[in-house]
């Protein structure tokens, strides 16, 4: 589909007969930002590289991080581009990465706080616009629209996935995906994450949101990556989620550590807890325009 043939009120049509997109809270990570930094695991340089390739990024121009956490992203690609916006609604996460990019000495990330629906921003200025384990918590139709709008013809948009240790099938894991879930009804939090959100994006899948904004798919691509988990850091993570913060935990958190504890060494011993996982992209390219 090219940028003269999108209309966008076949966008809006189209997403209101299959249902609007769950809505999230603007809670879910309150106080994560620590969490978040320390135990969710980088995105891998292979699957870096590969987008750098892909997207045809020469090191100059903008990078836009949507729903940036504490900078993941950001930083991976940073010296791929004179500027960087990186954008999170949580300012503990703004706080983290702001604090680490001093740290770094690296100083054209540009930190905003700001939900991404409502970041005002102009038009045709980024190369790039990314967003990590995050377009699903967001209203995906209006932001596909709007990067569509902030992107440079012939610009990229890349969905990036994976990290999460609950992911796959071993004993271990279900172990803690088992712990989480008991937890989350011990302490009431089920109603954190909205039902049916997975269903959401079985019936419009993201691609095809992506494409009705007008994208033309370049496709996917993975990086295997294999990881060694301890207690502490896969207990870490589970404080960096929207399931199970230390917000929620409260004064229970050495209580649910044992527990975790318990169930792990029953399924695997004392660890360590190795995962075998892919971390991947979805891809997708504003067209170029005709001359």
């Amino acid at each position: 589909m090219s940028s003269a043939n999108h209309d966008p009120g076949s966008l809006f049509s189209a997403a209101d007969r299959v249902g609007p997109d769950p809505v999230f809270r603007s809670d879910l990570y309150i106080g994560t930002g620590d969490d978040y930094e320390r135990f969710r695991p980088p995105y891998p340089q292979p699957l870096i590289r590969e987008l750098v390739e892909r997207a045809s990024l020469s090191g100059g121009g903008r990078l836009l991080d949507l729903a940036c956490g504490t900078g993941q992203i950001a930083f991976a690609l940073s010296g791929h581009f004179d500027e960087v916006w990186a954008v999170d609604q949580e300012p503990d996460m703004i706080r983290v990465g702001a604090s680490k990019a001093r740290t770094l000495a690296v100083g054209h990330i540009c930190w905003l706080l700001s939900r991404a629906e409502d970041l005002i921003a102009p038009s045709r200025a980024f190369q790039l616009v990314t967003l990590g384990n995050a377009f699903h918590r967001l209203p995906r139709g209006l932001i596909a629209g709007k990067a569509f709008a902030w992107l440079v013809p012939g610009g990229f948009i890349a969905l990036l996935w994976g990290g999460s240790p609950t992911e796959e099938a071993t004993p271990w894991q279900r172990a803690l995906a088992e712990t989480v879930e008991l937890w989350v009804e011990r302490l009431g939090a089920g109603d954190r994450v909205p039902t049916g959100w997975h269903q959401a994006r079985t019936s419009r899948p993201d691609l095809e949101v992506l494409k009705q904004a007008g994208f033309e798919p370049v496709g996917r691509f993975s990086a295997a990556v294999e990881r060694d988990w301890t207690l502490e850091s896969l207990a870490g993570f589970v404080y960096s989620s929207s399931a199970l913060p230390r917000a929620v935990i409260g004064d229970r958190v050495t209580e649910f550590e044992a527990d975790l504890r318990t169930r792990l060494r029953q399924a695997a011993d004392d660890g360590p807890y190795r995962q075998s996982t892919e971390f991947a992209c979805d891809l997708a390219q504003r067209p170029p325009e005709e001359p």
